[in-house]
């Protein structure tokens, strides 16, 4: 652990008071007087200037040409890609809303999610279109087409590039749609007035597993993500690089708060290079970390294990690695032992540094910091994510003491989203007026203020970092003829890695004889219906199923069972 510095980079910049994301990029980085490149795309890099100026044609193409107003909600339906994070930029600079969605949803999910945010329109890849033209054209939502290969070239060759022809006649004419780059062509140069001073409004949709681990809309201000920007900052010792020639790379999808946040955001709003991946993958991120000085990792566990039992992890490459955060599951102390070993023994500084958040707290609530980490916790919470633990009566628990965990502060969501567009919804507000969210996160605090995490009482499943909600199963399949009951469960499979365990019951008049056709129609289902994290890869039948007391399926003991 090393000595507490005088400052961190939360000290040097700006505060975020009450701007939207796009000033407080524009306030943090506005002392930097020579050009320099923010973001990497497959090789290519792009200068603050370069992308300055397409955010300002994509907000005048929205504001000018669409008619956008203030609260108008545009969906990205894509993996990580710089046309993802121009037009989130241009939306939040004339205050819409921009609506996150899984790109991998069929496209039965992505129309449901478009219908309840009322989305005016959706920018998915070419290749992808054909996928969802059909749905997309009855919507007949506005529809933006992209390209990956747009930005991965040069900026005097992107407005050449095309989106792929067999991508697009695939589609069969079933859908209208503006090309990307059309779009940069005839904007080019217009700028249109954006509004100030709007961190309160509602600036984007996150999909998360509520607090009770039902599917949610997760409405969320800038200033909500501004705070966990901020948050980042305060674990960050400044230095004196010149902009943008550190990097740090964006693996974890931009749809996942702590990915926008952590990876994206902080690294351009500090002046660093984000470099972009579609997907993660063990051989390009490496490849990347040897032909860029990265000074951060941000990963789930199972991308640190992919990483650290990879032939071609080690190197002289790492010993620019200052900063390790992960999140999103349990951390083992002998994993975090390991990793630290290995770091140490090819030159870098890095430690993993646990930490927890949710995404109605935008995802970045409490860390380990270098110079104030314990092992077995999630660290400290952060000034703009007070973190108190509770009793059933909501009353705050002596340190040591097991109870949820509540957090209050500017990351506190705006609400989820219901069919009235009404705030509030998922938030506590106490007889002090004090606005909290109940986590449904069983954890208990020492009296450094180190969090350890207990358990889910929620019931959520975390795969590869994405959320699974086990009631989107549940009601898909409760209508099956052959099914009783089903309860989904987290499970692991032989080599350790969270899957999801689906636990039947079967009607009567079922054939036991058929169950591998009924197994086969439920794998089926799910693949057609759901994300590809959420298709169960066990199915085991019971004769009946543990109730609790209150005669409620007893979903935690088939949780432990088999695990």
């Amino acid at each position: 652990m090393i000595t507490k510095p005088q400052y961190t980079m939360k000290d040097i910049l700006p505060h975020y008071a009450d701007m939207n994301c796009y000033e407080y990029f524009l306030a943090c980085t506005q002392h930097i007087k020579d050009d320099y490149p923010i973001l990497q795309f497959m090789g290519t890099d792009h200068q603050r200037s370069e992308i300055l100026a397409d955010i300002d044609s994509l907000a005048y193409y929205f504001k000018e040409e669409l008619h956008f107003q203030v609260g108008d909600v545009f969906t990205l339906f894509t993996p990580n890609t710089v046309e993802e994070v121009v037009i989130l930029f241009a939306l939040n600079k004339i205050g819409c809303i921009t609506s996150l969605l899984h790109p991998m949803f069929p496209s039965d999910a992505m129309r449901a999610a478009l219908e309840f945010t009322k989305s005016k329109g959706v920018l998915l890849p070419d290749f992808s279109f054909a996928k969802h033209a059909k749905t997309l054209g009855a919507m007949g939502v506005q529809v933006i087409v992209s390209t990956p290969a747009l930005y991965a070239v040069k900026a005097e060759d992107k407005l050449t590039v095309r989106p792929n022809a067999d991508h697009i006649a695939a589609a069969d004419d079933a859908c209208n749609f503006t090309f990307y780059g059309d779009i940069l062509r005839d904007c080019q140069g217009k700028t249109t007035e954006g509004i100030s001073r709007s961190g309160d409004l509602v600036g984007f949709y996150m999909n998360g597993g509520g607090t009770t681990g039902q599917s949610k809309t997760i409405m969320l201000s800038s200033t909500n993500i501004n705070a966990a920007i901020n948050n980042k900052f305060s674990l960050m010792i400044p230095s004196d690089d010149v902009p943008g020639s550190k990097s740090n790379i964006a693996a974890l999808p931009f749809f996942h708060c702590f990915g926008l946040c952590c990876t994206l955001l902080c690294a351009i709003f500090a002046g660093n290079k984000c470099i972009l991946m579609m997907s993660f993958n063990a051989d390009d991120y490496i490849d990347i970390l040897k032909k860029n000085p990265c000074y951060d990792l941000v990963g789930v566990p199972n991308m640190y294990r992919k990483l650290l039992d990879h032939p071609n992890f080690p190197g002289e490459h790492l010993q620019h690695i200052k900063y390790a955060y992960i999140g999103g599951d349990n951390v083992p102390i002998e994993f975090m032992n390991r990793f630290n070993t290995f770091m140490e023994a090819h030159g870098s500084t890095a430690i993993l540094m646990p930490g927890y958040g949710l995404t109605e707290c935008s995802a970045c609530d409490c860390s380990n910091i270098l110079w104030n980490t314990k092992p077995g916790t999630v660290g400290t919470d952060f000034e703009t994510a007070r973190i108190v633990i509770l009793d059933e009566d909501k009353k705050e628990v002596p340190y040591g003491t097991v109870g949820e965990v509540a957090i209050t502060g500017d990351c506190v969501m705006k609400g989820y989203l219901t069919d009235d567009g009404r705030h509030g919804e998922g938030i506590y507000t106490d007889e002090n007026g004090t606005q909290w969210v109940l986590t449904g996160d069983l954890a208990k605090m020492d009296e450094d203020r180190f969090l350890t995490f207990i358990a889910r009482r929620k019931r959520l499943i975390i795969i590869s970092g994405y959320n699974v909600f086990p009631a989107d199963i549940e009601n898909l399949l409760e209508p099956l003829p052959f099914i009783h009951e089903n309860c989904a469960v987290q499970g692991y499979n032989e080599q350790g890695k969270p899957i999801v365990r689906l636990y039947i019951t079967l009607a009567p008049g079922a054939q036991l004889e058929k169950l591998d056709e009924y197994k086969q129609t439920i794998t089926t289902l799910c693949a057609e219906k759901l994300s590809r994290f959420s298709v169960p890869r066990e199915i085991c039948v019971l004769d009946k199923m543990p109730r609790t007391r209150m005669d409620k399926i007893d979903f935690i003991s088939l949780t432990q069972t088999l695990n």
